[in-house]
């Protein structure tokens, strides 16, 4: 594979997984069981050995990631989510901890799914808001708990309309 690391999403990087499973199970058995020799388990085996094996999902999952120069897939997992259109964010698993990096670094504090990040001036007008907004201030930077709904709910309202309306 190219050495260079392509921009891919974690489900683009899924489904190079199912498409090298598939190439193993049957257009390709050959070369797609030569892939797995990179990976330690399989490096000793023959093809024919390789094809033998009850190569999982998961073996497929790593043998993407190192092809594309990680360490594992949760390696490329955290790789690919860590960095945000370029951005390089911090990311918590729990609020309080994200609460406390944000008052003690600064920042703005976001929500993703069940996980929160701290990002700073220039992303935040790449998603669509103005990061210079007094209301930021009133809400304490934190889109999560702000300290002011009306606050938020202006900012909210702005971001809305800077994004033709759409209330997303």
């Amino acid at each position: 594979m190219n050495k260079s690391r392509q921009s891919f999403t974690i489900e683009e990087y899924k489904i190079q997984a199912s498409i090298l499973l598939k190439s193993l199970r049957g257009s390709d058995p050959e070369n797609a069981a030569k892939r797995f020799k990179r990976l330690p388990e399989f490096a000793a085996l023959s093809i024919a050995d390789i094809l033998q094996k009850n190569i999982k999902r998961k073996h497929a999952l790593l043998l993407i990631a190192v092809e594309n120069g990680f360490h594992s897939w949760l390696d490329l997992k955290m790789q690919v989510n860590f960095i945000v259109g370029g951005y390089l964010n911090s990311w918590f698993s729990n609020y309080p901890e994200a609460k406390s990096y944000l008052l003690s670094t600064g920042g703005f504090l976001l929500p993703y799914k069940n996980q929160f990040f701290i990002c700073n001036k220039h992303y935040i007008k790449q998603i669509g808001f103005e990061p210079d907004d007094p209301d930021w201030k009133l809400i304490g930077y934190d889109w999560v708990a702000p300290d002011d709904k009306k606050g938020w709910q202006r900012l909210y309202k702005k971001w809305s309309l800077s994004l033709g309306g759409r209330h997303e």
